[in-house]
């Protein structure tokens, strides 16, 4: 018998869609980096890698799927945007600084990156879907929150990637 996709379940596949694309482009992206340099890995450009996969792919993916599933009401296109905008900007910032020893532009990147990470909190206040899967969307927040803060300091101390 065949199935139907509630209403309701679509309209939040479709408000994570920008989210998830964005991730599934940087986890190609991060594979296409990681072939490419395979025969001569440089320390910054598996960073570059690393980060790619994990955060603007998994955790990216992760909070976009999480926004569209968790609040009751979801937030208005202009506050999505907004996000997507403040975290890939932000990723870019801290890629670029990062791959050019630029503390000054890795903090630039970081400030857009947790100004999104405040915004994806913002965005399930009054989740009423709570339970286990909002612990977990929290916690994915103060996990990457808290890499975002090292890997500034990082930055700022000189320590090379």
């Amino acid at each position: 018998m065949p199935t139907t996709i509630p209403a309701d379940l679509h309209e939040r596949l479709r408000v994570a869609r920008p989210f998830l694309l964005t991730a599934l482009l940087a986890l190609l992206l991060a594979g296409l980096v990681a072939a490419a340099v395979a025969h001569a890995p440089t320390r910054p450009l598996v960073w570059m890698v690393a980060y790619l996969v994990l955060v603007a792919g998994v955790a990216q993916g992760v909070l976009g799927l999480g926004q569209a599933w968790l609040p009751e009401r979801l937030p208005a296109p202009r506050w999505r945007a907004g996000e997507w905008l403040l975290f890939n900007l932000g990723n870019l910032g801290v890629i670029a600084g990062t791959l050019r020893v630029s503390p000054a532009l890795v903090a630039a990147g970081t400030a857009l990156f947790v100004a999104a990470l405040l915004a994806f909190l913002l965005g399930v206040r009054g989740a009423g879907r709570g339970g286990w899967l909002l612990h977990a969307f929290r916690a994915v927040l103060v996990v990457t929150c808290l890499g975002a803060c090292v890997g500034l300091a990082l930055s700022v101390s000189g320590v090379a990637v």
